[in-house]
């Protein structure tokens, strides 16, 4: 089994990072590579890779058959300092991810639920009620066992990432959390609405915002810049190249390259994206495998989306796919809180704002873009700097289902039209009528993401109820 660099460069920062403030010292051992593969999901070698890199950095020693050995040696004020230079940098991040987390997670939270049987949760209370100390926290264990239900590689991307952000935020210190998990599993499958279920910090959040006010002060970093939340992903995938390629295929469906045109020089393109000309050439050549531009020696880089001999196997293709519909997914399940946050927080005119913005994609033939139009306004809009973020990357896979579509409608297979949303976007942003209009947009995504799975059987996709 090959190792999972993504998944591997977590497990080795979740084990650094619990060296160096502390909660392991030096002559403890860390959890066998079992345990650890049991608890990430991950196979051995990706473990051993995490493991190799901590020995390298010299913070443990490894001995086969035996749990690897803590030797980092460090003072209680080296320990403080240590996670004084992780969360200062991150207070205003996680005090975003506080609000933002409800919004984002609860949802999937609660949509994973319904499809687990209290049988099997209890089941899997069991299980984790059994895993050494050390291992993740039961409630974040618990709530990616929910998660995973969806198949949604994303979707747990997503969470891992967050998780990694603030740190796990748990308090430092070994004690037993089984009754934690057993009221949150209770809570939970009882239907509980408490808008802390599921993912709650254990009140680690003021914890830890508690000893950030203290350790700015004591090791002066009152003016230390801040590290706001970054969703990378593409674990396997160049971002920049993919990113750049996602803007191209917008701008082509918004009227800015014709079918039938030309991309400007390669040059040209590297000075007006501000990339290099190696990245140009790559991006070029990832638009030609998706069917989006072919390119011509001494000519150039003709538009041609559309063409009906797309080839649905290749491999780009098929990454693609995957990519769009479980974005599809996790917007599906979190747009309607989302837009409600959004719409609560912004002036009447940014409303008006958007609904210009609709009116110039409504009835035409860039109506396609009417989810590119509404994510734009959130990223503009939201006040919560991660849901822009999230919102952001998940337009940018967005993208490759326009691609999907306009080769389907030129087959004369039609995906579900925009234009009913259009017409009752209008009509309920206008009478201040916010939940019925974040509703017509959930059920406009649902229908999507259903069409979608109707024809690829992407099982990320498989229906939410």
């Amino acid at each position: 089994m090959k190792k999972d660099k993504g998944l591997y460069e977590l497990i080795y920062e979740y084990y650094e990072s619990r060296i160096l403030f502390g909660y392991y010292k030096y002559g403890d051992s860390l959890s066998s590579v079992s345990v650890i593969c049991s608890t990430f999901q991950v196979g051995r070698n990706t473990v051993r890779a995490a493991l190799a890199k901590l020995e390298e950095k010299g913070y443990i020693v490894t001995e086969e058959r035996r749990a690897a050995e803590v030797v980092y040696r460090g003072t209680s004020e080296e320990f403080e300092k240590n996670a004084a230079d992780y969360f200062v940098p991150r207070r205003d991040g996680i005090r975003d991810i506080a609000r933002a987390g409800k919004i984002l997670f609860l949802p999937l939270w609660e949509a994973g639920l319904r499809r687990l049987d209290r049988k099997a949760a209890e089941e899997e209370n069991s299980r984790h009620n059994a895993v050494v100390s050390g291992a993740i926290p039961i409630p974040v264990k618990l709530c990616i066992d929910t998660l995973r239900v969806f198949d949604n590689a994303l979707m747990l991307n997503l969470y891992w990432q967050c998780l990694r952000y603030v740190n796990f935020l748990y308090p430092q210190n070994r004690s037993n959390p089984r009754n934690c998990a057993e009221e949150i599993l209770a809570e939970q499958t009882a239907g509980s609405q408490d808008s802390q279920s599921g993912y709650r910090y254990v009140n680690a959040e003021e914890e830890v915002l508690d000893f950030i006010e203290r350790a700015r002060e004591k090791y002066h970093l009152e003016n230390i810049g801040q590290i706001p939340f970054h969703w990378d992903i593409y674990r396997q995938r160049p971002q920049v190249r993919y990113t750049l390629a996602s803007v191209i295929i917008r701008e082509i469906f918004s009227g800015r390259y014709s079918m039938g045109s030309y991309l400007p020089s390669q040059p040209k393109m590297a000075e007006l994206y501000h990339v290099s000309l190696s990245t140009v050439r790559r991006t070029l050549v990832l638009l030609e495998s998706l069917g989006v531009t072919k390119s011509h020696m001494g000519i150039g880089t003709e538009v041609c989306l559309g063409n009906t001999d797309f080839n649905w196997n290749a491999a780009e293709i098929r990454e693609s796919l995957r990519l769009h519909g479980e974005s599809l997914q996790i917007l599906a399940l979190t747009v309607r809180g989302i837009l409600l946050f959004t719409l609560e927080s912004s002036p009447q005119q940014r409303g008006e704002e958007f609904l210009r913005e609709l009116g110039k994609v409504r009835g035409t033939k860039s109506s396609i873009l009417c989810m590119d139009v509404l994510l734009s306004f959130i990223i503009r809009e939201c006040p919560s700097p991660m849901i822009r973020e999230c919102c952001r990357k998940l337009r940018e896979l967005i993208t490759w289902g326009y691609i999907l579509s306009a080769v389907m409608m030129k087959s004369g297979q039609l995906p579900p039209s925009p234009e009913a949303v259009l017409e009752l976007s209008e009509k309920y942003l206008r009478a201040g009528r916010l939940y019925d209009f974040a509703d017509a947009w959930q059920i406009f995504i649902e229908s999507r993401m259903e069409f979608f799975n109707a024809h690829f059987g992407i099982p990320a996709c498989h229906n939410l109820r």
